[in-house]
């Protein structure tokens, strides 16, 4: 008698790579995203495309829009990562409508 034993294995992405790589992507510091993208594991590739194109969406999305006013209104020096404007006070007009 022959026993046929049926494994499933779950393969999950290694979210520290995959979010690490989406944070060098925003950097301007960072180059050779497509030579790091070809070396990742397969898993993790297709976790980084379904993320990112979930973050297109949602940034193009007029369901956002007042987050995007309010994310723009915020500059920054890109030489000194110093943030201006970070520490003033929002109006309650404004938190309510990022809200």
């Amino acid at each position: 008698m022959v026993i046929y034993s049926l494994v499933t294995f779950f393969v999950l992405p290694d979210f520290t790579h995959v979010y690490s790589f989406i944070g060098s992507v925003f950097d301007p510091n960072v180059t050779g995203h497509l030579q790091k993208l070809n070396k990742m594991d397969r898993i993790d590739v297709e976790t980084v495309l379904l993320l990112m194109r979930n973050l297109s969406i949602n940034l193009t999305s007029p369901d956002f829009e007042d987050h995007r006013k309010l994310l723009s209104s915020y500059e920054v020096e890109p030489e000194t990562n110093n943030y201006i404007n970070a520490e003033r006070q929002l109006s309650n007009e404004q938190l309510k409508s990022v809200t």
